[in-house]
């Protein structure tokens, strides 16, 4: 039987809520500096003394393609990667990513600003006495703690130090609904890629990256559905989930087998386990993967949530390609990697890869993690080190997080849509980078602050944590990663093992 990894989330601890109130954030007027900094940086101005410092970067295939499946039978259209990626920019230090419109010394700005914080522009006609565009900044909530300082991994200085990991993205129709031009799908899709990419530059010997290669609607043969009561709104009527286990069957039926590393499917559905007909009601299903499946026929299948526009699942990818890579869960006692090496102790300090979710140091990588990785990736085939979808990999990026204009209220409305009257509650934003969507004051849902999100003056959150403002792109920036000690889990939210 295969091993399948789940992230959950318990509903017992379930405070989600969500608010359709007017957003009473900010508007801004984003524009470019003359000044260009190093390496021929764009000099981006968002508000007060934000000031993002933009590079160009690279997560899509020269070789990009999009599939889909009309009248029964399978569409490929080839699109030039390098064309597509030419407005994603990133800045490092802010762990910001964005994609850039210029328009006649005009832009229009779309990302993560920071941990919690998005921008995307208004729909207003109106624009400031200098013809700039209004953009509206709006909040999610942080991942974690900032009481430990961080540290930004160091540039990749040797390729050969790089295994570049393919991965293709599915997705049903009802996401992709959420995006009103394909083009702005796969903008949306590739920032999330950077934002992985970030968290996993602290993997070593090699650096683990991945690359985007294609994406295609799923058919819907590949996906099992059932209709089971909303197990977060008592006054709703019933809505469709996603069944994981059976899903992930039917993939592998059609993608496991596939050129690509792995594959992901990325659903806005509620992933939930069925039991007798019955949903679950004490949890629901945010992630599943196969362990050790990557680059392994019939098991290189992975599956994950995600709200469009709220890039929810950055932190769910992460996770569940660490398992598809060899990572187990933190906390347990022994452990034997892929080749057969003995860890002795993995304690679970709250890192990424912990069974409970929202741990202090959820966007890091403790350090058995990433030997697992390492001894994973050295049994694998050389058929799978090859780059098969270009020959030559530069990395390039978005120089905003998508956080950094969005408000905590904004992120709950698009969270939870269902929901009337919904609000953001941020007692946690500045110590753990988390807040709660709550309904009506009565339910609410745990959350984590986007990469970006404010936690504070003068601060941001990244990598679940509450760090001073900083460019985590940029190249000089002082570095200390949170210690594996001292470190305690402070959030009940589960991912629960299979």
């Amino acid at each position: 039987m295969l091993l399948i990894f789940k992230c959950a989330y318990f509903s017992g601890l379930l405070l989600r809520v969500v608010h359709s109130a007017p957003f009473p954030g900010k508007v801004v007027y984003p524009r470019f500096l003359e000044a260009r900094g190093l390496d021929d940086e764009k000099m981006l101005y968002i508000r007060g003394d934000t000031v993002l410092r933009l590079k160009k970067t690279s997560v899509l295939a020269e070789r990009f393609v999009f599939s889909e499946t009309i009248n029964g039978a399978r569409v490929d259209t080839p699109m030039d990667g390098k064309k597509l990626e030419a407005n994603l920019f990133h800045d490092r230090k802010q762990t910001a990513a964005v994609t850039l419109e210029d328009n006649n010394g005009t832009v229009e700005v779309r990302g993560i600003l920071n941990d919690h914080l998005r921008i995307a522009p208004l729909n207003l006609s109106a624009r400031s006495g200098d013809g700039y565009v209004p953009h509206k900044i709006f909040q999610v909530e942080p991942r974690t703690d900032s009481r430990d300082p961080f540290k930004v991994a160091p540039d990749i200085k040797n390729s050969e130090d790089i295994f570049h990991a393919e991965l293709k993205i599915v997705f049903d129709e009802h996401y992709e609904s959420a995006f009103s031009t394909r083009e702005e799908l796969i903008s949306y899709l590739a920032t999330c890629v950077i934002l992985i990419n970030l968290r996993y530059q602290e993997t070593s010997e090699p650096t683990v990256q991945f690359l985007l290669t294609g994406i295609e609607r799923v058919d819907d043969m590949f996906l099992e559905y059932f209709i089971a009561e909303d197990v977060n709104c008592a006054t709703c009527p019933e809505k469709k989930y996603l069944e994981p286990d059976n899903t992930i069957n039917r993939l592998i039926s059609g993608y496991g087998w596939g050129p690509d590393d792995i594959t992901v499917l990325v659903t806005s559905m509620d992933l939930a386990d069925r039991f007798g007909g019955d949903i679950k009601k004490r949890s629901a299903v945010m992630g599943a993967s196969e362990f050790q499946g990557f680059c392994s026929e019939w098991k290189r299948i992975a599956i994950v949530e995600d709200t469009p526009a709220t890039y929810s699942m950055i932190q769910l990818l992460a996770h569940e390609l660490a398992h598809t890579l060899g990572a187990t869960h933190d906390g347990i006692a022994s452990t034997r990697t892929a080749t057969g090496m003995l860890i002795d102790t993995c304690p679970d300090h709250g890192y990424m890869m912990a069974k409970s979710a929202h741990g202090r140091n959820s966007g890091h990588f403790s350090n058995c993690s990433i030997i697992q990785i390492r001894e994973f990736i050295k049994t694998l085939k050389p058929d799978c080190r090859t780059v098969k979808s270009k020959e030559s990999i530069e990395m390039k990026g978005t120089n905003e997080l998508p956080g950094t204009n969005m408000s905590l209220t904004s992120y709950c409305e698009l969270k939870y849509p269902k929901y009337s009257n919904i609000t953001a509650q941020n007692n946690t934003m500045s110590t753990e980078c988390k807040f709660q969507c709550c309904h009506d004051g009565q339910q609410c849902f745990p959350e984590i602050a986007v990469d970006g999100m404010s936690c504070g003056k003068d601060k941001m959150c990244f990598r679940s944590k509450c760090v001073k403002e900083c460019d985590p792109f940029k190249k000089d920036e002082s570095t200390t990663l949170p210690t594996e000690t001292n470190n305690k889990q402070v959030n009940n939210d589960t991912n629960s093992e299979k």
